[in-house]
C-alpha cells in the first residue's frame, strides 16, 4: 500500500508531521509493505533546507522517501547543497504527483 503525502504551504507541516507520523505507527504495526511519500513544492520547500527548524530526520529514519519539487526550489533560489540530507529532487512537484497517483498511491493533503 503506498501513500503520497502533498504539503505546499509552510503553514501545514505540523498537521502534515502528525499525519507521517501515524502512518507509519500504523504501517509498522499492522506489518503493511508499502511506499510512503513526502512531496514538498510551494512555500513549503522552505522548511527544507539545512537551516531550518524543521528537522525531517525522524522521518527519514522511519522510511518515509521526501521528495522536492525542483521547481519550486528553483523559484526560491534554493540549491541542491542547502538542503536536508537524504531528500530526493523531482523535477516537477505536480507531474510527481500525477506519476504516483496513476502507479496507484492514495493521496493525502491536509
Amino acid at each position: 500500500m503506498n501513500v503520497i503525502v502533498h504539503i505546499d504551504e509552510s503553514e501545514k507541516w505540523q498537521t502534515v508531521l502528525s499525519n507521517l507520523k501515524h502512518l507509519v505507527e500504523w504501517y509498522e504495526n499492522n506489518e503493511i509493505v508499502g511506499t510512503i511519500e513526502l512531496l514538498v513544492n510551494g512555500g513549503a520547500v522552505e522548511q527544507v533546507v539545512k537551516q531550518s527548524d524543521l528537522q525531517l530526520n525522524t522521518l527519514i529514519s522511519s522510511s518515509v522517501v521526501i521528495s522536492v519539487c525542483k521547481n519550486s526550489l528553483d523559484q526560491r533560489h534554493i540549491s541542491s547543497t542547502e538542503l536536508q540530507d537524504n531528500i530526493v529532487i523531482v523535477p516537477s512537484g505536480v507531474v510527481e504527483l500525477v506519476i504516483k497517483q496513476n502507479e496507484g498511491y492514495g493521496y493525502i493533503k491536509p
